[in-house]
Formats: C-alpha cells, sequence, structure tokens
C-alpha cells in the first residue's frame, strides 16, 4: 500500500476510533467504549475497512454490497443512535412472534428506537456480519502487515459485538429468574387438578410462552381450600372455599423470595370465591344455596369475601396441607 494511502486510511481509522480505546489481540476490551459510540462510528469504521479491502481485492462485489448498506444507513436518524441502544433493540426481551392488538389498531406507532426502523435494523446487522469477513480476506491477503490499523478500525465494531452480548447474557439471566420465580421451590404448589389444566394452558394463547421461550405470567388457580378463616359472633370460625381465577407472577426486579418478603411478593392471585350454605371445614362448597364472592391473593396471604344473607371477609395464607391435594 502506498505511503499516503495507508496514512488517509488510518486517519479515518482514528476518526471513527474517537474517545475510545484501540483493541488489540490478548488485551481486555475497554466497556467504557459501549457508552461513548454511535453507529456513525460503526458507519466510518466499515468505510475504512473497505478502503483497505479494495487496495488488495481485485473482486469488487463484496466492496459494492456494503457501499449500499452504508448509503441505506448514512442519515442522521440512524448514525447518531447509541451503540447501546441499537444492541438493546436487536435484543428486546420477550417480543413476541404475532403483532400485538395496539400495534394492529396503531395505537403503538413509536418504533423500538426512534430512527430505526425494520429495514435499517436488517441492513446494520448485515454490515456487521460482513466486517469481519473482510478483515479476514484483508488479512488473508496481507498477512500482518495491516493488523493494527485492522485492529483499530474494528474498534465500534467490538463495542457493538460486546454490547450484544451483554444483553443476551442479562436476558438469559432474567429468563431463567423467571422460570425460578414460577416453578422454583419458592413458588406455590399446585393441586392435581391445576397441574392438568395448566399443562393444557400453554396452548391457549394467554397462558402460553412467548415466541422466543419466556414463561406466560398468568397461572389457573382452581383450588379447594378449607381453611380460609373468619370471625363470626365473636368467635373464629373455618370456611371452605372453591376458588377459581388466575394467578399473576411479577417480573420487576426486587420482588419476590426474600428479597421482596411480604410488601413486594413474587405473584399475585384473583378470582371467584364459592362458599357452601354453611360455614365448616371440609364442607362442600356447592351444598345449599351457595354464597359467591371474589378472593385477591398478595403473595402467600390471601383475603376473600362471600355475599349473601350471611356475608363475610374471610382470612388465609398460601399452602398445601396435603401435596397435590389442598
Amino acid at each position: 500500500m502506498k505511503p499516503d494511502r495507508l496514512v488517509a486510511v488510518m486517519a479515518c481509522a482514528w476518526a471513527a476510533a474517537a474517545h475510545a480505546q484501540p483493541t488489540t489481540r490478548g488485551v481486555r476490551f475497554d466497556t467504557a467504549v459501549v457508552r461513548t459510540l454511535t453507529v456513525d462510528a460503526l458507519l466510518a469504521a466499515a468505510r475504512a475497512e473497505v478502503a483497505l479491502y479494495r487496495q488488495v481485492s481485485p473482486n469488487p462485489a463484496l466492496a459494492a454490497v456494503v457501499d449500499t448498506l452504508l448509503m441505506r444507513l448514512d442519515r442522521p436518524a440512524v448514525s447518531r443512535l447509541p451503540l447501546r441502544v441499537v444492541a438493546e433493540t436487536f435484543a428486546a426481551p420477550g417480543a413476541p412472534p404475532q403483532a400485538s392488538f395496539g400495534r394492529i389498531a396503531r395505537f403503538r406507532r413509536r418504533a423500538q428506537a426512534p430512527g430505526l426502523g425494520a429495514g435499517d435494523a436488517g441492513a446494520l446487522d448485515s454490515l456487521t456480519g460482513f466486517m469481519p469477513d473482510i478483515r479476514r480476506l484483508v488479512e488473508s491477503a496481507r498477512p500482518g502487515a495491516l493488523e493494527d490499523s485492522l485492529d483499530r478500525i474494528l474498534v465500534p465494531l467490538d463495542a457493538m459485538h460486546f454490547a450484544q452480548r451483554v444483553v443476551s447474557i442479562g436476558h438469559s439471566l432474567e429468563k431463567l429468574n423467571r422460570f425460578e420465580r414460577k416453578y422454583g421451590p419458592a413458588s406455590p404448589q399446585l393441586n392435581a387438578v391445576e397441574v392438568g389444566l395448566n399443562y393444557l394452558a400453554q396452548w391457549v394463547p394467554m397462558f402460553s410462552p412467548t415466541g422466543e421461550g419466556w414463561p406466560s405470567r398468568l397461572e389457573i388457580v382452581s383450588a379447594y381450600v378449607p381453611a380460609y378463616f373468619t370471625a363470626a359472633e365473636s368467635r373464629a370460625r373455618a370456611v371452605t372455599i372453591a376458588e377459581i381465577g388466575v394467578r399473576s407472577y411479577i417480573w420487576r426486579t426486587g420482588w419476590g423470595g426474600a428479597e421482596g418478603g411480604v410488601l413486594r411478593p413474587g405473584y399475585v392471585s384473583f378470582g371467584v370465591a364459592v362458599a357452601g350454605e354453611r360455614d365448616g371445614v371440609f364442607t362442600s362448597p356447592l351444598q345449599g344455596k351457595s354464597r359467591v364472592g371474589a378472593f385477591f391473593g398478595w403473595g402467600q396471604a390471601k383475603v376473600a369475601f362471600i355475599g349473601g344473607r350471611d356475608s363475610r371477609v374471610l382470612v388465609t395464607r398460601q399452602f398445601q396441607a396435603i401435596p397435590w391435594v389442598f
């Protein structure tokens, strides 16, 4: 390569890596780069790399494809986006394969990342896929001669890949946390009926996992609870309640388990509560003229209200005296 051309290419590379530390083999990547670079730095790096490629390869096809991608992406709405934002957009968690009702009704018109459309995301993905290939072609044509300049040029690409890995690891951990909260040892024990219903509900849209395998936050509740308690005639009484409803798990950080405690549980439940005509333990909720009301659970604590002639407020705690039964 002629000295003047090499100087021009290096100047472009330094502009692309402004405020960033260059990466070299065997050196730990500087995570601060992810927070400072934008898509514009990635585009400048691609231009510099293609310039090197044209010096060592007589085949213009690959360079022409990259030029087309650069022309599409080289506009302020895209080029000014931080690489961190783009990486997070590519790996949005739990995105279902179907369009939501809000999307179809045009209630949600805003893009996931302002200025980045579906075609732009695909172009960026293709561009970042081509850049390592071009690097290998250049290095195979001129082994070792351009190693330092290529490492500097690829600083934005390394930053993009690093951000994508960080986001991917974070989403994988979050997915594991959600499965742990819903199915782990601290989750509520289901009875045999609930197990069967929730197994079949996996094919019902509201209760099915997302297209990317994230668990649904909803779970069917169908329980026979002989240990709700209330006060009547200055005495404590037990009332048998049948619960039919839904449990909703809370995915927010800091909720559930020992960290959340009583005030921030990992799930809530709500639905219809049915009691028999008379109070008592292990009575049928369908005996006589049933009393119907509602129940609400805040983690393990539950409260219910049954109406009718003898309306009551009842309280209990989520537990199973006999596993798989009640």
